[in-house]
């Protein structure tokens, strides 16, 4: 903060007026201002963006959400005092209100004369230039008050995303629909193919998903007895991250009864064409590309229409209806020279075409176009095609390289849907972290009725950065998360003064060690490529581990994908070893760990769990270690305990069976009862907390990790 502004608010303070108004009576808005006529009597608020003195008259800008308005201050008018105190404590930035009078200059500037005028916000900091070049992006985005402030470009944009919703929402009250809100909090993340937030609801005691879309409950609503439905809100995906994709964003998603998805084409095709026409005033636009470029786009209907097949077929010469596997479609891209951007190791079939489409189709898809005919284990929420029920009555809707719409006919028969969900419950358990767990609520529902119903879900996010020419999403969120700042040194000076309030416990102390030397966390996939080809009687062991170190690093403060990598590569090179325990951790898994191209850091938080090998030259100096020290062996004893029950499920255990057969030192006696016992002394845990964090977090992912000890 600037002292010499604190001064000035003091100085304020000691002329008896505040420096922090509660409230101001307008009666103009600056817009109003502007166009109001000479003579006007006005009062007017807004924040100092410019102010030059000439002699015994000072003209000064305002700024307010409507625009821009000169006021002109003369010491004959306000008063020799006023005028003096106004030329020494108003700075740019602060926010003032005046009344005075509406009046023309000689070189035609609307002005308002100042009578009186008073301080509504000081401000403590000198205000923004205006944004120059790639580092300042980071500013705008991490302070987009700052962005607001000082580009108009930006206000605009954000203005034109509040009337883009207001029009959607208009349109849709024109034809019938009723605005619902459903369920953030969901204990199954169903309607659509994504990997949830996971968080924990204390009253219940129970882990939870935040919604990933809220399309089951919207079907729903048509069994309740609902003809059309929509909700605009926010939905969790806790995906990659890049331009076109956010974990949290805003979606639109629509049902309506007797529609199919070719109904629901003509709508939406409808629907986005006239909003395209009233909010830019022409069908034919400018959008950019996913090289940034601006490129014609014309939203004028009809729009053509491309099945999956041809789109891939055309652009790599793969035809997906000849290959019925995953594995087989592997080795044609392996053949045709084809890598994507993801690991294939684990996706299966419905997943691999996706990837493969938005790899060599969809970026060159610029004009609005419906894609058509997708695979029915792509889409497991929608209707078999009469015709081919090897395809979906699906459509997507894809412009400028980005899909903005995805749509389809409801699957409605609760027989096949069950089936599906097993099908997709298989995927998910081999791996594919991707595709749709069960809904046995949704089913349950299904099962009482649903009309004939097509639904779509349209990115409000994508729609509104195309519209708005932007090739990041960040640009039309107003508040983007991002990660926190690095923090300043201890000597640094604080503008904060300290307070006696502890911390939440979710974060270190100031007298923790970090949470982890480096990041990694970007290796996550490459990861699960090598458990798949490396691993075989200690998969399971390890996608505990790595499931424990995950939900560790939300306890901790520390990066989930980073612990989770180090949890799942910990003991990689483990059956390579017969048991020799002297090489563990050595150039067995040095080689293993090459592909990866690491930071060196990795390899030294994985020795340093072997701390009676390591310890001297990788202590555990930071909670990523000391987690990983503590949770290996206690990862390894909650499957031994699994495997014991009659029903082998690790959704049965409980920590105090866990306990229990931790006081049995014959039972599974090669676990390292200390190195678990550790977790007070070290991570200053309760062993129950312990205990119960690692099992639920095990039990979030127990498909994959059942999956992989029933295997033996």
């Amino acid at each position: 903060m600037d002292p010499f502004r604190i001064q000035k608010a003091e100085k304020l303070r000691s002329l008896k007026a505040q420096p922090y108004a509660s409230s101001f009576p307008r009666t103009h808005l600056l817009d109003e201002g502007h166009h109001a006529k000479d003579g006007a009597k006005v009062k007017i608020a807004g924040r100092v963006v410019l102010n030059r003195t000439m002699g015994k008259m000072t003209f000064m800008t305002l700024k307010d959400g409507s625009g821009k308005l000169q006021i002109a201050f003369k010491e004959d008018i306000v008063g020799k005092v006023p005028y003096t105190h106004a030329l020494s404590l108003i700075d740019l930035g602060d926010v003032i209100g005046i009344t005075g009078e509406r009046f023309t200059t000689q070189t035609g500037e609307p002005t308002v004369l100042v009578k009186e005028w008073m301080m509504l916000t000081k401000a403590l900091r000198q205000p923004p230039e205006k944004w120059h070049g790639i580092a300042d992006q980071e500013t705008a985005w991490r302070q987009r008050y700052l962005d607001l402030m000082s580009n108009d470009d930006t206000f605009a944009r954000f203005q034109f995303r509040s009337l883009f919703l207001k029009k959607l929402r208009e349109y849709y009250w024109a034809h019938a629909f009723t605005e619902v809100e459903t369920p953030i909090l969901v204990n199954a993340a169903s309607g659509a193919l994504a990997t949830p937030f996971q968080t924990h609801h204390a009253a219940y005691d129970l882990d939870i998903y935040l919604r990933i879309a809220p399309e089951t409950f919207l079907k729903e609503c048509l069994i309740g007895g609902f003809d059309r439905v929509f909700e605009i809100g926010r939905v969790f995906r806790n995906e990659g991250l890049d331009p076109s994709h956010l974990q949290d964003f805003t979606m639109v998603e629509h049902y309506a009864a007797y529609w199919n998805y070719e109904d629901n084409m003509r709508f939406m095709e409808a629907m986005i064409s006239t909003l395209v026409k009233e909010l830019k005033g022409s069908m034919k636009i400018k959008i950019p590309n996913r090289d940034g470029v601006l490129v014609s786009a014309d939203f004028t209907p009809p729009w053509p229409r491309v099945t999956m097949r041809d789109a891939i077929k055309k652009a790599c010469d793969i035809d997906i209806d000849q290959v019925e596997t995953a594995a087989e479609l592997r080795k044609t891209m392996e053949k045709k020279g084809v890598e994507l951007d993801v690991s294939v190791a684990k996706l299966g079939r419905g997943n691999l075409i996706d990837q493969l489409y938005k790899k060599v189709s969809r970026p060159s898809i610029i004009q609005p176009t419906f894609l058509v005919g997708h695979p029915l284990d792509l889409s497991p929420l929608a209707r078999r095609n009469d015709e081919n029920p090897a395809i979906t009555d699906r459509f997507q809707l894809v412009t400028g390289g980005w899909e903005i719409v995805n749509g389809y006919s409801e699957l409605i028969d609760p027989i096949d849907q069950a089936e599906r969900f097993e099908q997709q419950a298989a995927a998910q358990a081999k791996g594919d972290t991707e595709a749709h767990g069960k809904d046995d609520e949704f089913v349950k529902a299904l099962a009482y009725g649903c009309p004939p119903a097509s639904g779509q879900g349209m990115g409000i996010d994508r729609v509104v950065a195309l519209l708005t020419q932007q090739t990041n999403l960040r640009e039309v969120v107003l508040f983007p998360l991002m990660k926190p700042e690095e923090k300043k040194s201890r000597n640094a000076k604080s503008e904060t003064p300290p307070r006696s309030s502890s911390l939440p416990r979710l974060m270190p102390s100031a007298a923790s060690p970090l949470p982890q030397a480096s990041s990694y966390g970007h290796l996550l996939p490459a990861a699960h490529t090598l458990l798949a080809q490396h691993a075989d009687k200690t998969t399971a062991h390890l996608l505990a581990t790595g499931a424990a170190m995950q939900r560790l690093a939300e306890r901790f403060g520390g990066d989930p994908e980073t612990w989770k990598v180090a949890g799942i590569l910990h003991d990689l090179d483990w059956d390579h070893l017969e048991k020799d325990a002297e090489e563990h951790c050595g150039k067995t898994l040095e080689q293993l760990l090459a592909p990866l191209k690491a930071p060196a850091e990795l390899l030294a938080d994985i020795r340093a769990h072997y701390a009676e090998k390591y310890g001297d030259a990788h202590p555990l100096d930071s909670m990523l270690r000391k987690c990983l020290y503590c949770v290996d062996e206690l990862t390894g004893f909650i499957i031994a305990v699994t495997l014991v029950r009659p029903d082998k499920k690790l959704g049965s255990v409980e920590v105090k069976s866990v306990k229990k057969k931790l006081k049995e030192k014959s039972f599974a006696a090669q676990v390292n009862r200390e190195q678990i016992f550790k977790c007070e002394e070290i991570l200053s845990l309760p062993l129950d907390e312990f205990i119960a964090i690692t099992l639920s977090a095990m039990q979030s992912e127990a498909a994959a990790i059942e999956g992989a000890f029933n295997r033996h």
